[in-house]
């Protein structure tokens, strides 16, 4: 069963609802893989359970009104995901030295 966050989005941030509180995050990017479009954020302060730096990955959708962010539960799954979002980043920062 896929777990829905509550959210509250700016333009370039999100609010999360989590058992630690409300987290205020910034949209790191929002990209696709295999159909599916995906979310990072970075907290903006640190939060309990979880490392400094640590980064969070959601399924995402908007309808253009309200943004859905919902798990992503299977292991495959957030290792492809994790891999895009890294490969986005060595491309921005591959782009940023030329």
């Amino acid at each position: 069963m896929n777990k829905r966050q509550q959210t509250e989005t700016t333009e370039d941030t999100i609010t999360l609802y989590l058992a630690q509180g409300e987290v205020e995050c910034d949209i790191l990017a929002v990209f696709s893989l295999r159909e599916q479009f995906y979310i990072a954020l970075m907290p903006q302060t640190p939060v309990e359970g979880y490392e400094e730096g640590e980064y969070f990955l959601y399924r995402y959708a908007s309808d253009g009104n309200e943004v859905s962010l919902t798990d992503i539960e299977s292991e495959e799954e957030l290792e492809a995901v994790e891999d895009k979002f890294e490969e986005l980043l060595d491309e921005d920062e591959f782009n940023r030295m030329e």
